[in-house]
């Protein structure tokens, strides 16, 4: 992500990924501080991003840019894609459970485009839920959004993995 500028769209994808807890401030501080010194002349939105650690405000701060003008309009059902993906690689990396991957999809997909709705998510989960947590049927259902949704959980984890190297930095920095 350093070699390009940061796309608007780029910026909804960070948001969401700081939505969903997938990364906080220590993913992104390093990563603004290296954009701030190889940019001639960094964006305020950017500068105010590398100097907060409070997730709220980081997401104003980038949806300041990515809602500003000139004006982009966003497949809001790739955005919502997003979130499940972002989900995902969290249940992957064991930081949520199946169940509560289920219930946290099925209700930000609640009044939201998506490539599936709501029903989708809340039907597993209720499957999940009547077979005791059934690890066979955990198994099943997590192939089945998996194949589902490949095409942006590749992208989402490919996204993550380009923090790393600052989460490892930022914690070589301070020690965190």
């Amino acid at each position: 992500m350093l070699g390009k500028a940061i796309s608007k769209r780029d910026a909804v994808t960070i948001v969401t990924m700081l939505e969903t807890g997938l990364i906080c401030y220590k993913h992104y501080m390093c990563w603004a501080d290296e954009r701030i010194m190889v940019e001639d002349d960094p964006d305020l939105w950017l500068i105010e991003l590398a100097a907060t650690k409070h997730t709220q405000t980081a997401i104003n701060h980038l949806n300041s840019y990515a809602y500003s003008e000139p004006f982009e309009q966003f497949n809001s059902k790739s955005c919502s894609d997003d979130f499940v993906a972002s989900q995902w690689v969290r249940y992957k990396r064991k930081e949520i459970t199946w169940a509560t991957f289920l219930r946290e999809c099925g209700d930000y997909t609640d009044g939201n485009y998506a490539r599936e709705d709501c029903e989708y998510f809340y039907l597993m989960l209720n499957e999940i839920e009547d077979t005791d947590f059934s690890e066979k049927v955990e198994n099943k259902q997590s192939r089945m959004v998996c194949t589902r949704f490949d095409d942006v959980i590749q992208i989402i984890t490919q996204k993550y993995n380009e923090f790393l190297p600052y989460l490892n930095k930022y914690r070589s920095s301070y020690g965190a």
